[in-house]
């Protein structure tokens, strides 16, 4: 039994070493590139597929199974003019191979190096609505100047149906009479705002900012399924923990992007009856640990 063991030790060893001979090779180099993340908002669809169909493989991410309401996160995309197409993905189709090559969208942009941009499919698919799906891209212009003590937040408004809207930022989470000015002020739908800055929480503990949204001028809320940010409450990194973007962790950045109702009888998810509030981090925190 030793000599077997010891002849099998010889021979993972000379696999080793004639491996180590290979060590040649060129590095890759990366490209320019820009960076992107993907949003589905159409409320009357089944899940979408976003692809880069410009015949380019490196720096093309492709995002499949896109639910309604979800985003993806950030990634590497090549710099350039580039062609982007939004099908249905089939999953709900028993994996139609006719319905993979059903096209909603076809379009081209040119995304500039070192940029980040985040880009939603917005409006709905169905013949005769008022709004049609279509792609807005929007550049993501991080602020610079958040402090320690702030974070940074900006709204996109992805719910055409609703018109334009007030938001209110408020730090009690309980429902309460809405007084005093908006704090962001007739966001129109498409629109992105500026990032603003607001007070980061105490942290330690479950407080978060409430979202409300009303008609402009108006102080009755329109009903949300969801408009507190308990899932982005964020961790302050450790010598031994990286930090965790959030409401309550200073310098952090957040888009807070309102969504319409899912159309019933569509194939957009039929619980998501009323129109919602989610927060999407947009950048990460520096590093702490050492």
């Amino acid at each position: 039994m030793r000599i077997r063991y010891t002849l099998a030790a010889f021979a993972g060893l000379s696999v080793l070493m004639g491996c180590d001979k290979d060590v040649s090779g060129t590095d890759t180099q990366l490209q320019p590139a820009a960076i992107i993340r993907y949003v589905n908002a159409v409320n009357d669809t089944s899940p979408l597929d976003f692809r880069f169909v410009d015949g380019s493989i490196e720096g093309s991410p492709q995002y499949a199974n896109v639910v309604f309401r979800t985003f993806t996160p950030y990634q590497r995309v090549r710099a350039g003019t580039r062609q982007m197409k939004i099908f249905t993905n089939p999953a709900l189709y028993a994996n139609s191979a006719a319905v993979a090559v059903q096209q909603h969208l076809d379009t081209t942009f040119t995304f500039e190096a070192n940029a980040r941009y985040t880009i939603v499919s917005y409006g709905s698919s169905r013949v005769g609505a008022a709004v049609k799906h279509r792609l807005i891209i929007y550049r993501d212009e991080l602020p610079a100047t958040i402090t320690a003590t702030q974070v940074g937040l900006r709204a996109i408004h992805a719910a055409p149906g609703a018109g334009n809207v007030d938001l209110y930022v408020r730090t009690s989470e309980t429902a309460a009479a809405i007084t005093g000015a908006p704090t962001l002020a007739n966001v129109a739908p498409g629109v992105a705002s500026a990032y603003l800055p607001v007070t980061a929480r105490a942290t330690g503990g479950t407080l978060t900012y409430r979202f409300d949204i009303t008609a402009p001028g108006s102080t009755t809320a329109v009903p949300l399924a969801n408009n507190i940010a308990t899932g982005l409450l964020g961790v302050v990194g450790t010598a031994g923990q990286n930090p965790l973007a959030g409401f309550q962790v200073g310098r952090t950045v957040v888009t807070a992007i309102v969504f319409p109702a899912s159309i019933v009888g569509s194939r957009a998810p039929a619980a998501l009856t009323t129109a919602s509030i989610l927060f999407m981090p947009d950048k990460a925190l520096d590093s702490t640990e050492p």
